[in-house]
């Protein structure tokens, strides 16, 4: 069962789709399997054929935030009630607040601050426990959060929160940075009535150069831009009016303020259309050249946490090679693959690891498959890891979803496998469309899935080392 391309989307039909070329219809897969299926149709003619081929995608986006935005905005109303703030950014934000509508901005989570003192954090968890939402117990353990201090998963399983206490991650701009970033984010905010609900937004600058610009560039993708970057980028300047020369002044002086200048103007390039890559070879010397005259030292940070995740990931590696060695056994053995998945699910209930320990298991079995088989990279090797993180995670008491689906690109079909888990996507699995492109043709354990299929657990990469002991800069809106 080979991987398909379009798991991986082809950077340059992206790259010439974002630069306003039009696409064909052996675009779509690629489209789809980056998100952009509903952004490239809101900008097709009306009479452009291949809006019909987009529409199902772009209805199911608009579908999913229906049911995102009711889960989020009763929980916000409880938080509003006992004077907790929260600060809505990125994807779920830009699509309910940016875009002109609903069926345009894919996201995965959503992402929201706090104020980062561990009483509030405990309070808001505390009110969205009584309220049936889940979560992983981080917030429980002030000494383990990193820029986030809690993953709440909504009653309904459609929607997963990433709660923040800082705007970043400390990795590359160090802690003091970090916390006088969130600190000029939050002095600069603004509330803004939601529908009769009080929230609180980013500043206009602030949206594009600390919510996207700062944000992608000094937090866990530094290096790379995403595909929705670009469309971000001119989404934003529009809807504040910060186009043309004194846009660029304004965001200018705000990139100045926050000691982000030439991460600004390197990003703000790399997105236009004359410049415009996706390829983490090209951008990647651009934005670490930008983030050093910035006074940051990505190279010597980078290095250091590679060292710090290597030993992270250590403690794992026996057992994972015996569970990658026993899925090449199965692959080798053939027969219904439910055989296999039956004899490495054990009886008795299973617990949500904690995202570390999640993280590790799904790592060390992916690190470990494509290390076992050099020569299948480029047709694939979606079983193998599929049964190694299943075996793994079962392993652990992880409920674990092994899934198997299918889908047609002109005249060939293409399968594929997965690992979900019963609240959806594993987001450090990193194949976050796979229910977009294919369609499921079953799961075992089976009707193990219950939340949608765009649900996402939380799986955060959390770094090598647990964060620093000790209470947590609070980070209070002005």
């Amino acid at each position: 069962m080979p991987d398909p391309a379009p798991t991986v989307p082809d950077l340059r039909v992206l790259e010439r789709v974002l630069r306003g070329g039009s696409p064909v219809a052996s675009d779509l897969p690629h489209l789809r399997a980056a998100g952009l299926d509903g952004a490239v149709r809101a900008r097709l003619h009306p009479q452009d054929p291949l809006r019909g081929a987009l529409r199902a995608g772009a209805l199911a986006l608009g579908a999913r935030h229906a049911l995102i935005r009711a889960e989020l905005r009763d929980l916000l109303r409880a938080w509003e009630a006992e004077g907790i703030p929260a600060l809505l950014f990125k994807g779920f934000a830009l699509s309910e607040f940016a875009y002109a509508t609903r069926t345009e901005r894919f996201y995965g989570d959503v992402d929201l601050l706090l104020p980062g003192d561990p009483v509030t954090v405990a309070r808001a968890a505390h009110l969205a426990l009584a309220r049936g939402w889940s979560s992983d117990g981080q917030h429980a353990h002030p000494d383990r959060w990193t820029h986030e201090t809690m993953h709440l998963f909504s009653p309904g399983g459609h929607t997963r929160l990433d709660v923040h206490r800082w705007l970043i991650p400390d990795w590359y701009a160090g802690r003091r940075r970090t916390v006088a970033l969130t600190r000029q984010v939050w002095a600069a905010a603004r509330p803004r009535d939601w529908d009769g609900l009080r929230v609180w937004r980013p500043h206009p600058t602030d949206e594009l150069v600390a919510t996207l610009a700062v944000s992608r560039s000094w937090g866990g993708d530094t290096g790379g831009l995403k595909p929705a970057d670009p469309l971000d980028l001119q989404r934003l300047r529009e809807h504040h009016a910060l186009t043309g020369p004194a846009g660029n002044v304004q965001l200018a002086a705000r990139a100045a303020e926050l000691g982000a200048t030439h991460t600004w103007a390197a990003f703000a390039q790399l997105c236009d259309p004359g410049h415009l890559s996706l390829d983490p070879a090209r951008t990647g010397p651009v934005l670490a050249r930008a983030l050093c005259q910035d006074g940051l030292t990505p190279v010597l940070r980078r290095n250091w946490l590679r060292v710090q995740r290597a030993a992270f990931l250590l403690p794992g590696v026996p057992q994972a090679a015996a569970d990658v060695l026993a899925a090449m056994t199965a692959v080798r053995r053939g027969g219904d693959p439910r055989d296999h998945l039956r004899r490495w699910t054990p009886p008795g209930p299973t617990r949500p690891l904690d995202p570390a320990r999640l993280d590790r298991a799904v790592t060390n079995a992916r690190l470990i498959t494509q290390a076992l088989h050099p020569r299948q990279r480029k047709v694939g090797v979606c079983v193998p890891r599929a049964y190694a993180t299943y075996r793994a995670l079962r392993r652990l008491g992880h409920p674990a979803v092994f899934v198997s689906g299918a889908a047609r690109h002109g005249t060939q079909i293409t399968g594929h496998a997965w690992v979900e888990d019963t609240l959806g996507i594993i987001e450090i699995y990193g194949e976050d469309f796979n229910r977009q492109t294919f369609r499921v043709l079953f799961t075992y354990p089976p009707e193990s899935v219950t939340a949608t299929p765009e649900a996402v657990r939380p799986a955060d990469p959390a770094p090598a080392t647990a964060a620093a002991p000790g209470q947590p800069d609070a980070t209070e809106p002005s």
